[in-house]
């Protein structure tokens, strides 16, 4: 069974705890009849916690050897274009009245996958 250390754990629990304050404010609006400031102020709710996500991520990348910065270099080029691709083809699908609106859920999802094909590709690459 794998260890983790405390830095770990804490990183896990701001993940989660970011994921909660986004799907909060995702559910807040589709429940509540709000005024549009209000909306706006839920809206953005979420912001400040996804950049401190940003930062996170980006300290913890930094820390890695070259060859981890590489694989996940690849693998989020992977995951952004295939994402792109992916929204295309959807807005196509759209268009064509052949599915209905693009969830922001199912996009992160894209990137979640793809992020993980990309890295396990360049793993694989480089063994």
């Amino acid at each position: 069974m794998p260890s983790f250390s405390g830095r770990q754990i804490m990183f896990f629990l701001l993940v989660l705890l970011l994921t909660a304050i986004d799907f909060g404010a995702y559910w807040v609006l589709g429940r509540f009849d709000l005024g549009s400031a209000a909306r706006i102020a839920v809206a953005l709710t979420p912001l400040p916690a996804d950049l401190a996500a940003i930062v996170l991520i980006l300290r913890r990348i930094r820390r890695l050897d070259e060859f981890q910065k590489r694989v996940h270099f690849e693998a989020v080029t992977v995951a952004f274009l295939s994402t792109g691709v992916a929204v295309f083809v959807f807005g196509y699908l759209q268009k064509a009245d052949l599915v209905g609106a693009l969830n922001m859920g199912l996009i992160w999802g894209f990137m979640l996958l793809f992020y993980a094909i990309g890295y396990f590709v360049a793993l694989i690459h480089y063994k």
